[in-house]
């Protein structure tokens, strides 16, 4: 990017004091990755985006839904109507919100045997998951690598961000008790308004952005109340027997047991793996397309609906299936859409 340019686009940040033309090269030089395109993670991605953070990427497994639409940011109801990947439709957006920073995307579920890949290159984390298990991983993961992040939720009118340095202070483990009761997504469950999502958010973006320009950055737990229109800062400390940073004792991050099939952490989605290593050249499908609805994004993951079922499939080999609970049926599935890719001569054995 050109100087010139660079100094006009960013020319509102850079003549605060606490930015100027070293802070904004600071944030052009900057990696994030925002694990979750839901509500929050949009909105801070977004933001993140047009401060001019150069690099970002954006993970989630899902797909675009109409109900996503009254409290998530970027997307659109065609991205809806067309089922697209959220980390894609995120993706999309960012780069057409900013081309000059580079955004990555990958479709694909957060779990202990991806996450220290995914964030061991990035400066800082942001959690924009739906689920207490997946901030406990991202938790444990940021302590191994001393990776800094930022936790958001919001549920109702009401909603919390924080930002953990596991090294200094107290982690997300010491909020959480070992016996917190597993909840699936809230917003699908109690709702949540869209004013909360933009709230909490708007700080978190804030302490990132602090973070990032290496300004002092609040530790505290803020709470914000979006009827009541009131935000409580609260001073949290280390519990001196927390499992996670104390202890030590990383058992989200070690559940690599290496199953064929599983449950996605807090979600109604299963996971099925290969058994052997494979490449899917997605592309071989325009010439022959078998599958009566299927969509593929930059020959990296195609969308397959067969009835009710929702199938995301990575050119990995691995499966996302969506509304199905059964293994049996889920591994029968895979192995049909496996075979016929296999007909069409879209799979190599590595």
């Amino acid at each position: 990017m050109e100087l010139a340019s660079f100094v006009e686009r960013y020319s509102r940040q850079i003549i605060l004091r606490e930015i100027g033309v070293k802070g904004q090269t600071k944030l052009f030089k900057s990696r994030v990755i925002v694990i979750g395109c839901g509500a929050t993670g949009t909105a801070v991605a977004e933001l993140l985006a047009r401060a001019g953070v150069g690099f970002i990427r954006v993970v989630d497994r899902d797909v675009v839904e109409l109900s996503n639409l009254h409290r998530t940011h970027l997307f659109r109801e065609s991205d809806a109507l067309e089922n697209l990947p959220k980390a894609y439709s995120c993706a999309k957006r960012l780069r057409e919100i900013n081309s000059s920073i580079s955004v990555e995307y990958i479709v694909d579920s957060v779990s202990a045997d991806n996450i220290e890949k995914l964030i061991s290159d990035v400066d800082l984390v942001i959690d924009g998951s739906d689920n207490i298990e997946t901030r406990l991983l991202i938790n444990e993961a940021c302590i191994v690598l001393n990776k800094h992040w930022i936790m958001m939720g919001v549920e109702r009118w009401y909603g919390m961000t924080k930002f953990i340095n596991a090294s200094k202070g107290a982690c997300y483990q010491c909020l959480v008790s070992r016996r917190y009761r597993r909840r699936e997504n809230v917003c699908e469950v109690i709702g949540v308004s869209n004013a909360i999502v933009s709230l909490v958010t708007s700080i978190a973006s804030t302490l990132a952005l602090k973070y990032l320009l290496e300004l002092p950055v609040e530790e505290d737990l803020f709470v914000v109340d979006a009827l009541d229109l009131t935000i409580s800062k609260i001073k949290l400390n280390r519990n001196p027997e927390c499992p996670a940073c104390v202890k030590k004792e990383f058992i989200f991050l070690n559940k690599r047991e290496g199953e064929r099939i599983r449950y996605a952490c807090g979600s109604n989605i299963i996971e099925v793996f290969p058994e052997k290593i494979l490449k899917i050249d997605f592309s071989k499908l325009r010439e022959n397309n078998s599958f009566r609805y299927i969509k593929v994004f930059d020959d990296k993951v195609a969308y397959i609906k067969i009835g009710d079922i929702d199938i995301m499939l990575l050119d990995n080999g691995k499966a996302l299936i969506r509304n199905i609970r059964e293994f049996s049926k889920s591994e029968d599935l895979y192995n049909n859409i496996l075979k016929e890719l296999n007909n069409l001569g879209a799979i190599y054995y590595l």
